[in-house]
């Protein structure tokens, strides 16, 4: 891609090489934001048009948890899950 914000990214891209010395490749967040701008959106739209994308993904993740079929994967490890050992769970009339 060419174009001006093409440009600024690739600069980005060198300044954090020369500074961290090392290669940091752009990543498709930086990626997408350069299309999005090369393409005339306003920059109010590219956040929108990138929080879209990234929650279509997060539902997509959560939706293959679910059907898995095993424990949705937190942050708490499995050896670290506990079992509830107080009072059983009681049955409540219905008025």
């Amino acid at each position: 891609m060419s174009g001006r914000f093409a440009a600024i990214g690739r600069a980005v891209e060198a300044e954090l090489a020369a500074q961290k010395r090392r290669p940091v490749p752009m990543n498709i967040d930086g990626a997408t934001a350069v299309i999005f701008a090369e393409l005339g959106f306003p920059p109010p739209l590219c956040r929108g048009l990138f929080v879209l994308s990234r929650s279509v993904g997060a539902l997509a993740h959560a939706l293959e948890e679910m059907q898995s079929g095993v424990r949705n994967k937190g942050p708490i490890p499995r050896h670290l899950i506990w079992t509830y050992t107080g009072t059983p769970a009681r049955t409540l009339a219905r008025p």
